[in-house]
């Protein structure tokens, strides 16, 4: 009677522990994904300012930067930032800046733009990549 007893306690503990572990890992990706579309819209509303990018264009580079911004290579930059300077208010503008260098340095990110932007734009945002 112990025995089941306690068999009885032990799969119930380990099902409270897998569902606590499920919904950690439910609420880690949740805010991953909404730090990644804060990040993408800081990055889409610098790029719009700086190339006078169009609506229909806007929705095409948010696409864009946000699929980059959640590839394996900007997952590492992203974590190698800290999610602290990545939420924090006081360094957002250097953290803005670091991902919008890596993003036009990309050439998957150029391609990419390239098949959304005109020449002028394309000139323009040669101009703003870092040396």
């Amino acid at each position: 009677m112990k025995k089941l007893l306690f068999l009885f306690l032990a799969f119930g503990m380990m099902q409270v522990s897998g569902q606590t572990l499920s919904s950690l890992s439910k609420s880690a990706t949740s805010s991953s994904s909404s730090m990644i579309e804060s990040l993408a819209e800081n990055q889409v509303e610098s790029l719009t300012k700086k190339l006078n990018l169009s609506e229909s264009q806007q929705k095409q580079v948010s696409g864009l930067v946000v699929s980059q911004l959640k590839s394996e290579k900007f997952q590492k930059m992203l974590s190698g930032i800290g999610a602290d300077k990545l939420i924090g208010s006081g360094e957002t503008s250097k953290v803005d800046e670091q991902v919008q260098n890596a993003l036009l340095l990309d050439k998957d990110f150029q391609k990419g733009m390239s098949s959304v932007l005109d020449d002028k734009q394309m000139e323009t945002m040669k101009g703003y990549m870092p040396k």
